[in-house]
């Protein structure tokens, strides 16, 4: 754990020193402080790492500022000090500027009203969820309840001279339920002004804005004398201004190197120049002429047709703003949308630019380059579904990102009061902001009903008018499985997926991905309740054969001791390997057990998600996506992490055949892409056997050594699988 830690620390120093942009410079030494934080919160005590409090002293509902790995810095996220709108109120009521103060001024009559004011009309903005602190009290005053009243100000008042627990001045969401985009406004904005010219596209540009007009007229120049070669003043002093001209692009205009390069036509004809003024008219005439003529042979000497028709098409291709120039002025027309929420208005958003616009570099009706549309698309609103079409969502991990947007208003519709709702909801976006910790010792990451206002604002919601959450789960679930077959669940869709089971109060086991380097050898109940579910849908199945799976033992392992060990279970996992003996064996029994929980298909299966494929459709994208990766692991020099997400995917595939029903599904398998080579023929080989009833060894990813998908030519005899 050290180790890491002070390897983040050395790359955040590496960057520092050596990247050429500034900017990429000052973020990493801002990683450096933080990596610092670390270091020196394990040196000191202030800081436990592998625990749901981390933060010494304070309660676990405090938002904790995380780095990579999930290390805690040791500081607070809402520990600031107080902001620009804090300052104004401070000083409209003639009060000290601090945390304690200005807590204690929206207690009164008068900011508790303004509190009221807020909630009525959604003018406020949830950064982290203790900015939802003041509100809470409002909503709970509302409804009278001051007994919660009490309760809430007693468990954060210790805390109100150095944490924000006011909103940030804000607007209602112009959201219908439903929509989500991937991007806000200001994270648009941000990426258009951070775009880059390209490299060939800006040297192109220069080429036809610098070079090629000097060299037409340095062509020009030796064209009108070469037949008449005699140098006068005029001619010495016309000569000594191109040469000056060259010098000064040379200086000045360094993308296009073959315009200094020696042998090139200009080079030889500005060292002509040179001669010519130096030697008082004495200059090679043969290198010259030749020069013309290749010139002339190419693309005509100036002023003839062709160059001129050459010229005149070069200068429309110049005329064209640069991509990066086009964004630099779409960045400031989407900066003045709000910043919140996605573009609402795209037609707007995406429309040519306009008079008012218009720059120097970007006339008006300039059309929106297709890489500014695509990163306009990231702040696209629409329902998931669309935004899944236009490729907006590309992977599970990125709809993970969005599903929060959805169970937020699930989340509100289970309070009578709207108020309330809304609050709720822009908490727990807030919430699910929050970046998860490393834990060890199976504890859990904080949840939602955890923070003291969010559980005090709960009291007031039972009974409520909410959605069933098992339409927005169910629905979830069959885009996951229908949009990314073959790809794992990630760890923030389950988050989010057994929130909304939880406000379905359906009590059903999802298992979270496990770190191989810091698993500790143990799983939590749940994981045995999830191997129960897969073995309760599969036994008997082509999964339960081909991975040799014993259901009907897994039915039989005994319930959770009273300490919450499920120490068969561990073991059964385990086999014959030791966990802790290295980070490949930790993985080989995490991925036991994901193959004896199907890691969670069994129980989106179970739920009742029906994906818009059919189960032989999914089986069949899922094996395609595995024998790709098994293409790219075979040429890379880094190929275990495709080998692993290739038996991830497989197993998929085999998961989806066994709902499926039908054997002969598999059979179409063989007409995918690389299917009748090595090492995808093997793999469906043994399929194929397994589903005559010969035992097999299944294709698993993590293995103690090398994997036998590496080897460079197939062995007589079966090898052993990783």
């Amino acid at each position: 754990m050290n180790q890491y830690v002070h390897h983040q620390l050395m790359q955040a120093m590496r960057t520092a020193a050596d990247h050429s942009d500034p900017a990429v410079r000052e973020a990493a030494l801002e990683r450096m402080e933080r990596w610092r934080q670390v270091i020196d919160g394990m040196a000191d005590g202030t800081l436990r790492i592998g625990s749901r409090r981390p933060l010494v002293g304070l309660p676990a509902w405090v938002t904790p500022r995380v780095v990579r790995g999930g290390f805690a810095t040791g500081k607070a996220a809402a520990a600031i000090p107080p902001a620009e709108d804090e300052r104004l109120r401070a000083q409209q009521l003639g009060i000290e500027a601090t945390r304690h103060a200005i807590f204690e001024s929206w207690l009164t009559p008068e900011g508790l009203a303004e509190l009221e004011v807020l909630l009525e009309t959604g003018a406020y903005n949830v950064g982290f969820p203790e900015h939802a602190v003041l509100l809470s009290v409002a909503a709970l005053l509302r409804h009278g309840v001051n007994d919660s009243v009490r309760t809430l100000l007693d468990e954060v008042s210790p805390l109100a001279g150095s944490l924000r627990f006011s909103p940030y001045p804000g607007a209602p969401s112009p959201l219908r339920p439903g929509q989500v985009s991937r991007w806000t406004a200001r994270q648009v904005a941000g990426a258009l002004e951070r775009a880059r010219v390209n490299p060939r596209v800006a040297a192109e540009r220069e080429a036809l804005t610098v070079w090629l007009p000097l060299t037409d007229k340095v062509v020009a120049f030796w064209a009108g004398i070469i037949e008449a070669p005699t140098f006068d003043e005029g001619r010495i002093d016309e000569a000594r201004t191109l040469v000056a001209d060259y010098d000064r692009a040379a200086r000045q205009h360094t993308r296009c190197r073959k315009y200094r390069r020696p042998g090139e036509n200009l080079p030889i004809l500005i060292d002509a120049l040179r001669q010519a003024i130096d030697g008082q008219g004495a200059w090679p005439p043969g290198r010259v002429r030749h020069a013309l003529s290749r010139i002339e042979a190419k693309r005509g000497l100036p002023g003839s047709k062709r160059s001129d028709d050459l010229r005149a098409r070069q200068a429309v291709t110049a005329s064209r703003p640069l991509h990066a120039e086009v964004a630099v002025v779409v960045a400031d027309r989407v900066a003045r949308l709000r910043g919140d929420v996605g573009l609402t208005d795209f037609p707007a958003a995406s429309a040519p630019i306009s008079d008012n616009e218009a720059t120097d570099l970007v006339p008006a009706g300039t059309p929106l380059p297709a890489s500014v549309l695509r990163t306009l698309r990231l702040g696209f609103v629409s329902d998931l579904e669309e935004l899944i079409t236009l490729g907006v969502v590309p992977s599970a991990e990125v709809l993970a990102s969005l599903v929060p947007q959805l169970t937020a208003g699930q989340v509100a519709s289970s309070a009578d009061d709207p108020l309330v709702g809304a609050l709720l909801a822009a908490t727990y976006r807030a919430f699910r902001r929050r970046r998860s910790l490393l834990l060890l010792d199976l504890e859990q990451q904080v949840r939602f009903k955890e923070l003291p206002w969010v559980a005090a604002l709960q009291e007031l919601t039972a009974g409520g008018p909410l959605d069933d959450p098992l339409v927005l789960a169910r629905r979830l679930g069959s885009v996951v499985l229908g949009a990314f077959p073959g790809t794992i669940l990630p760890n923030g869709f389950i988050r989010e997926y057994s929130a909304l089971l939880d406000m379905a109060q359906v009590r059903l086991p999802l298992t979270e991905e496990l770190a191989a380097d810091i698993f500790m050898g143990r799983f939590a109940p749940k994981f045995q309740r999830a191997a129960k579910v897969a073995a309760g849908l599969l036994r008997g199945s082509l999964y339960e054969r081909y991975y040799g799976i014993d259901y009907t033992a897994v039915l039989g392992l005994p319930e959770p001791d009273g300490h919450g060990d499920v120490g068969e279970f561990d073991r059964m996992v385990a086999g014959d390997v030791t966990a802790g003996r290295s980070v490949a064996a930790n993985g080989q029994i995490i991925e036991r057990q994901q193959i004896l929980t199907t890691h969670n298909l069994a129980v989106l299966v179970k739920l009742g998600v029906q994906p818009g494929r059919n189960w032989a459709e999914l089986a069949h994208h899922a094996a395609g996506r595995s024998f790709q990766l098994l293409e790219r692991a075979r040429n890379s020099p880094w190929p275990l992490s495709a080998i692993k997400n290739a038996a991830y995917a497989w197993r998929q595939a085999v998961f989806f055949l066994s709902i499926c029903g039908d054997d002969t599904a598999a059979d179409a398998l063989r007409d995918l892409p690389g299917a009748t080579t090595w090492p995808a023929a093997r793999i469906l080989d043994d399929l194929t056997r397994c589903l005559q009833g010969e035992p097999v060894t299944p294709f698993t990813g993590w293995t103690q050594g090398p994997h036998w998908v590496q080897s460079t030519v197939p062995e007589t005899d079966t090898p052993q699988a990783g």
